[in-house]
């Protein structure tokens, strides 16, 4: 987590900002005491101080860290952004990073692997609901370079909640649209036509569209609920690129 509760006058406070000798902090959810991590080479950051009971920020890696750092000090110096945040507490959920955006009310939730996708539906119903549009922005890996490439689960459902395309987060700002293409297996056939392609269930190829700016290249937009074999996605409140048309093609 990058940001924990200062306890002689219980303000929140940024790993970034803060110095060891304003200690003891404690977690915003569990209030147990956490620990000020700041080093030379990985993002500063704090941690439960052991045994760990609580959930909140398990998971998290220094990429992510990174990420959710380097986005909000990008986001706090644009003139047309208010009411930054890192980590804030809107009361049902806990965003990665919230901020307005000319009024319009956005977070972003930098996706970590140990969610999983009951979880990822559940954040985006709450924020539907109270009127927060929504990014989920995992982080590019090189295996996007493949042609063969596995989806997981909450790849494949993100995939479905942004018409087609999940959105990497690169660096800074940039934000790369991927789409999963089909991708085709050879199944040898010895008897008669020597062979033939058939889609694969699990790999898809890997499609890479623009590179987008998070302030330049997003709007908002209601996702209407669909479902589709057993894929369904919830009315949602979501942060779409621009380049999509009202029936979510490019």
């Amino acid at each position: 987590m990058l940001t924990s509760i200062r306890v002689n006058d219980d303000s929140k406070v940024c790993a970034e900002d803060a110095d060891k000798n304003q200690a003891p902090f404690k977690c915003p959810v569990c209030g147990r005491e956490t620990i000020l991590r700041k080093g030379l080479v990985k993002t500063h950051h704090f941690a439960h101080k052991p045994p760990v009971l609580c959930e909140y920020g398990r998971g998290e890696s220094e990429s992510h860290r990174k990420c959710k750092q380097d986005i909000f000090n990008l986001l706090k110096i644009s003139p047309k952004v208010t009411e930054c945040e890192l980590e804030k507490n809107l009361g049902s959920v806990i965003s990665d990073i919230y901020f307005c955006f000319l009024d319009i009310k956005i977070a972003i939730e930098v996706q970590v692997s140990s969610l999983t996708v009951e979880q990822i539906i559940n954040r985006t119903q709450k924020y539907e609901k109270l009127g927060i549009y929504v990014l989920w922005l995992p982080l590019f890996n090189k295996n996007l370079n493949d042609e063969k490439y596995a989806p997981k689960q909450w790849e494949k459902w993100l995939h479905s909640l942004y018409f087609g395309r999940v959105y990497y987060w690169m660096h800074g700002l940039s934000i790369k649209s991927i789409r999963f293409a089909e991708y085709m297996l050879w199944v040898e056939e010895y008897q008669e036509y020597g062979g033939y392609h058939k889609k694969s269930k699990r790999y898809k190829t890997p499609q890479k569209d623009r590179t987008l700016n998070l302030l330049e290249d997003f709007q908002p937009r209601t996702r209407e609920f669909w479902k589709s074999g057993n894929i369904y996605v919830p009315k949602s409140k979501i942060l779409l690129d621009r380049y999509i048309d009202s029936r979510g093609r490019h």
